[in-house]
C-alpha cells in the first residue's frame, strides 16, 4: 500500500515536472493583458509596423542597474520599458534586435553612453550618474538617440518606441511636399530694402525630412508623405483640386491660416489686410473659419514695450499659451510649455459636418473675437482693451480633423490652357476620380506667423553658421506635427496608453473625503490662530517699546489668556491633523484585513462549501 502511494506521488512529481517543461516552452511567447487599457499590449498599428520592417534594427538600451539600486519606482518603470523592447523584438520576425547594457560607474559602457549622446543625471546611490536611455541604428549607419526616457511620458511610450523604429526602418527620409504663400525660404524687404533669411521652422524640418515645392499649377499632388500648407492665399483652381484630391485619397495635410499674415504685411508695408483660407476646401472637411476675425486672449496675451522709453503695453493679440491651452492627450502637444501665436483666428466644426472636429489648441475663457481690420493701423496695442467684453468661451485654435468627408469640387472644375502655339487658349474641363472618402486627416492651425522667427527664435550668425537658439516651442510643434502627419498610417493610430502606475483610486477617494471633513475645522483654528497672534502681537509691541507701566494688569491678564489660547488651538491643529491621520491608516489597517485575512477565508469558505457540494453528489 505505502508502496502504491509512493509511486503515485512519483508519478505525478514527474508528470508536473512535464507540465511545466512543456509549458515552458511551448507557452514561452504566450501573454495575458488583463490590465486596464490594455498597458503591456502592442497596438495594432505597432504589430502591423514591426511585422514589416523594410531593413534591420539594432537598438541598445542603457540603463543604471547598480546606481539606481535605491530608486525603486524608476527601476519598475525602466522594467516595463526592457518588457516592451522584448515584446517588440518579438514581433519583429527578426528584424529588430535588442541590446540591453548597464553603463556601471567609471566602465567602458558608461564612456559608450556618453559618446553616444545619452544623457545622465545625478541621483543615483553613492552620488553616482544614472543613464536610462537608447541608441538605435539602421543597416545603412544611420542612427537616433533617445537622451534620457522621460518617466511623465509613458503614456506616449509605445508610439515614441514604434516612431524611432519605423523612421530608422525606413531606407528613405519621408517626402513633404510643401507650399507657402508667406515667404519661408527668405525673400525682399520693401520697407528695409534688403533680404530676409530663410525661416529657422524651414531649417527644423529640412534635416530630417526630404522637401518637395508645390507650385501653384500643379495638377496633381503625388508621391509625399504629407502635405503641408503655410499661409495658402488665392491658391488656382488647380491646386485646390489637387490638394482635395490628395486628401480623400488618404494623404495627410497640415494647413497653417491666418486671418493676418503679419509677416507679409510688415514686408510689403502695406496697410490692408494680407489673409489666408481655403474656404471651398474647409467646407469639405467640416470647418468653419472666420477671416474676419481674430482672438483677443486676456489670460494668455503678452506685454510688450512700445518703443525706446515707452511703457510696456499689454496686446490681447499677442498670445504666450502654456500647457493648459494644449492638449495633453495629443502626442505633438505633450510636453510642449509654451507656443506664441499673433493675431490668431478661431475655427469650430462646420453645422451638419460629416467629419470629426477635435480642438487641440485653445484660448482662455477671457477671450473675445475683435475685427482684424484694427490690426492695420494698430499702433496702441493697448487700445484693444477699450472695446474688450470675455466671452468666457474657450475658441479653437488648431484642431484635428478626421472622419468621412466629400470632394469640394464634386462637379470639376473648368481651368484655361494655353495652346503650345502661344496664340490663344482653350478651356479644360478636370474632373475629380475620387469623390469621398471615410477617413481624412488633417490638421489646422489658425495661424501663420507662429512660424515667423519673430515669435519663438534667436538666429544668430557665428563664424558663417547659423546658431538657432529657441525660446518657445514653436518649432516643435511643427517637427512633432510633420513627424506624426509623415509617419505610416498605422504609425498616427497609436494613441497614448494609460499610465502604468495603478493608484488605489478607492483609496484616494476615502483620503480626500476625510481631508474634506478636517479641512473646515482646520481652516476656522487657523483662522483663530492668526487672530489671537496679531492681538499678542500688539500688546507685546507696546511692552517691547518700553513702555511697560502702559499695559494695566488687565491688559496682562489678557496677553496671558492670548498666549494659552495660542497653545490651544494649536493643540487642536494638532489633534486634528492626528485624527486624519489615524482615519487614514485605520482605512489602510481594514483594506489590508480583508485582503490578508478575508479574502482568503472566503475563498476557503467557497472551496469547502464546493467540495462538501461534490460529496453529497457522489454519496447520492
Amino acid at each position: 500500500m505505502n508502496s502504491s502511494i509512493i509511486l503515485k506521488l512519483v508519478s505525478a512529481f514527474v508528470a508536473l515536472f512535464l507540465i511545466i517543461l512543456l509549458s515552458s516552452n511551448l507557452l514561452s511567447g504566450v501573454r495575458l493583458d488583463l490590465s486596464e487599457g490594455g498597458l503591456y499590449s502592442l497596438s495594432d498599428g505597432t504589430e502591423s509596423i514591426l511585422e514589416n520592417l523594410e531593413s534591420d534594427v539594432t537598438i541598445d538600451y542603457y540603463f543604471s542597474e547598480q546606481a539606481t539600486s535605491q530608486l525603486p519606482a524608476l527601476r519598475t518603470y525602466a522594467k516595463r520599458v526592457e518588457e516592451l523592447l522584448t515584446e517588440y523584438e518579438s514581433k519583429s520576425n527578426g528584424k529588430l534586435s535588442i541590446n540591453k547594457i548597464d553603463p556601471a560607474p567609471f566602465s567602458e559602457q558608461e564612456d559608450e553612453a556618453a559618446l553616444a549622446g545619452l544623457q545622465s543625471v545625478p541621483g543615483g546611490a553613492r552620488g553616482d550618474e544614472i543613464y536610462f536611455g537608447l541608441v538605435a541604428k539602421n543597416a545603412a549607419g544611420r542612427e537616433e538617440v533617445v537622451p534620457f526616457i522621460q518617466p511623465d511620458k509613458e503614456a506616449f511610450l509605445e508610439y515614441d518606441l514604434t516612431r524611432l523604429i519605423s523612421a530608422l526602418s525606413r531606407e528613405t527620409l519621408p517626402k513633404i511636399g510643401i507650399y507657402s504663400g508667406a515667404d519661408i525660404r527668405g525673400g525682399f524687404d520693401v520697407m528695409s530694402r534688403q533680404q530676409t533669411p530663410e525661416w529657422a521652422a524651414l531649417q527644423f524640418i529640412n534635416d530630417n525630412f526630404d522637401l518637395e515645392w508645390i507650385e501653384d499649377d500643379a495638377e496633381a499632388i503625388e508621391d509625399v508623405d504629407m502635405l503641408l500648407l503655410i499661409a495658402p492665399q488665392d491658391l488656382s483652381q488647380r491646386l485646390q483640386l489637387a490638394i482635395d484630391q490628395y486628401a480623400l485619397s488618404g494623404g495627410k495635410v497640415m494647413v497653417f491660416v491666418d486671418p493676418y499674415i503679419e509677416t507679409m504685411a510688415m514686408m510689403n508695408g502695406m496697410a490692408t489686410v494680407q489673409s489666408s483660407n481655403i474656404s471651398a476646401l474647409f467646407e469639405s472637411w467640416g470647418v468653419a473659419f472666420d477671416e474676419s476675425q481674430f482672438i483677443t486672449d486676456f489670460e494668455n496675451s503678452m506685454v510688450v514695450s512700445l518703443g525706446q522709453g515707452g511703457q510696456p503695453a499689454r496686446h490681447l493679440g499677442l498670445l504666450s499659451l502654456g500647457p493648459n491651452a494644449l492638449s495633453q492627450d495629443d502626442v505633438v502637444l505633450f510636453g510642449l510649455e509654451s507656443i506664441n501665436l499673433s493675431s490668431v483666428g478661431a475655427m469650430s466644426a462646420a453645422e451638419g459636418a460629416s467629419t470629426v472636429f477635435t480642438p487641440v489648441i485653445q484660448s482662455s475663457a477671457q477671450s473675445a473675437l475683435a475685427d482684424v481690420n484694427v490690426l492695420t493701423t494698430l499702433n496702441d496695442p493697448s487700445t484693444l482693451m477699450n472695446d474688450f467684453v470675455p466671452t468666457e468661451q474657450r475658441y479653437t485654435i488648431a484642431a484635428r480633423v478626421g472622419g468621412s468627408a466629400e470632394s469640394a469640387f464634386p462637379d470639376g472644375i473648368t481651368v484655361s490652357e494655353e495652346l503650345a502655339d502661344g496664340e490663344g487658349s482653350v478651356d479644360l474641363k478636370l474632373e475629380p476620380s475620387v469623390l469621398s472618402s471615410e477617413n481624412i486627416n488633417i490638421m489646422i492651425v489658425a495661424d501663420s506667423d507662429v512660424l515667423s522667427d519673430r515669435l519663438w527664435v534667436q538666429v544668430q550668425n557665428f563664424f558663417g553658421q547659423q546658431i538657432i537658439s529657441p525660446w518657445a516651442d514653436n518649432g516643435s510643434l511643427l517637427l512633432n506635427s510633420v513627424e506624426n502627419l509623415s509617419g505610416q498610417s498605422e504609425l498616427i493610430s497609436i494613441r497614448g496608453q494609460g499610465r502604468y502606475s495603478r493608484p488605489f483610486e478607492r483609496v484616494e477617494a476615502l483620503q480626500r473625503d476625510a481631508e474634506e471633513r478636517f479641512l473646515a475645522q482646520q481652516e476656522a483654528l487657523e483662522a483663530q490662530l492668526i487672530a489671537t497672534e496679531e492681538q499678542m502681537f500688539e500688546l507685546e509691541q507696546m511692552r517691547d517699546g518700553g513702555d511697560v507701566v502702559s499695559l494695566t494688569e488687565e491688559q496682562n491678564k489678557a496677553l496671558l489668556r492670548f498666549q494659552e489660547e495660542k497653545l490651544k488651538i494649536r493643540k487642536q491643529l494638532r489633534d486634528v491633523q492626528h485624527q486624519l491621520d489615524q482615519d487614514i491608516d485605520a482605512l489602510g489597517t481594514k483594506l489590508k484585513l480583508i485582503n490578508i485575512f478575508l479574502v482568503p477565508v472566503l475563498i476557503c469558505f467557497f472551496a469547502l462549501m464546493l467540495g462538501f457540494r461534490q460529496r453529497r453528489i457522489a454519496n447520492a
